[in-house]
């Protein structure tokens, strides 16, 4: 029934996208597993799902926002919290967070906290390096919040 709810928000999502004109291009599961072995990370399966079905905003740059100001990346554009702030600090990606969203040209960012050991992660907000917001366990609860402009997306305090 997850899998089924989570395809459900996706399909959602996609013609949100479509009605705003955004381009909408799938992965191939090679794709995914090829992302995986380059970064060293493992993506939940929720999130292979959600890129095998629409490869975020395919059209990265120049930015290809929502009417909103959001930017989901593509694949392929997915960073870590210390790539995209420029740190030095050594990653350990059985840890880490990546950044899969912003919001209106890096006011912050949405990342998902991985904990590849315990096969769990969280998706929360970042609005500068220093801090994570907890939003939701769940990428189906991210993209229903998302689809409903939910205040929680925009409460980083």
């Amino acid at each position: 029934m997850g899998l089924e709810i989570l395809k459900s928000n996706i399909n959602r999502l996609i013609d949100y996208w479509k009605e705003q004109g955004l381009a909408i291009t799938p992965n191939s599961l090679r794709s995914i597993d090829a992302f995986e072995s380059k970064k060293h990370i493992h993506l939940p399966d929720d999130f292979k799902e959600y890129f095998s079905m629409v490869n975020g905003m395919s059209s990265y740059y120049p930015n290809d926002i929502d009417n909103e100001g959001f930017l989901f990346y593509p694949l392929e554009e997915l960073v870590t919290l210390q790539e995209e702030f420029s740190t030095e600090v050594v990653v350990d990606c059985n840890s880490c967070i990546l950044i899969f969203a912003e919001y209106m040209h890096k006011s912050w960012w949405y990342g998902i906290r991985l904990n590849n050991i315990s096969g769990t992660y969280e998706i929360g907000i970042i609005p500068d390096k220093e801090r994570f917001k907890s939003i939701t366990t769940s990428l189906s609860t991210f993209i229903d919040l998302y689809l409903q402009n939910a205040s929680a997306l925009y409460q980083y305090e």
